[in-house]
């Protein structure tokens, strides 16, 4: 697996675009727009592409947090935790991460891309980031099908998809991650909270994630 950090203006405008009126696990997207930028405003394309780039990419401040990602994310390092937590292989293909200045960090795992918040006032955040959505390629590439036929519904999976990631948090403490844990959504508390005290008390971290799943 190899992570290709990308800048493309378009496809941020895109994700920006498409997350004004989106809501997911309970949160509204629409609350990450800029304070003093009316949303009529933010709904139009062409403005919004304007805005970024006079903003951030004219500034060069993408391309400084890119040559930063390019630096130190370690790739084989995130990619060998991974596939010991969840005991499957990645394949040799390369991932795009696409910066993104908008909170959303969408994800498409046929396409094989994901989007990244740019992380302006402390970079290290955008490392337990990568590690939460490389975690959702594997459990779709491995264990989504297991859950279907389990019998659990589309909403279901999602929600359990994103409450496993409760387990990156020993993994990022490890790699002195612990001042950006993985907090998850709040309508999984509940249920990332239970997740976490199975493991632990199972012993998984030693018996593996199959057995565990």
């Amino acid at each position: 697996m190899k992570l290709n950090f990308s800048i493309n203006i378009e496809k941020d405008t895109d994700n920006w675009h498409g997350s004004i009126d989106y809501q997911a696990y309970g949160v509204n997207f629409g609350g990450f727009q800029p304070k003093g930028i009316a949303v009529e405003k933010m709904k139009d394309h062409d403005y919004l592409r304007g805005y970024l780039e006079e903003k951030y990419y004219a500034a060069g401040k993408i391309a400084e947090f890119k040559t930063w990602l390019e630096e130190h994310v370690n790739t084989a390092e995130i990619k060998n935790d991974l596939e010991r937590l969840m005991g499957k292989k990645f394949g040799d293909e390369a991932i795009e991460v696409f910066i993104t200045v908008f909170g959303r960090g969408m994800y498409y795992v046929p396409g094989n891309f994901f989007f990244l918040n740019y992380c302006h006032r402390d970079p290290m955040k955008s490392i337990p980031r990568i590690y939460h959505e490389l975690m959702h390629f594997l459990f779709h590439r491995y264990y989504w099908e297991e859950c279907q036929k389990a019998g659990l519904s589309e909403p279901q999976i999602h929600d359990l998809k994103e409450s496993l990631t409760v387990l990156l948090n020993p993994i990022l403490e490890k790699r002195g991650l612990s001042a950006f844990l993985d907090q998850g959504y709040p309508k999984h508390q509940e249920l990332r909270a239970k997740l976490k005290t199975i493991w632990e008390e199972g012993n998984y971290d030693e018996k593996g994630f199959e057995p565990f799943f």
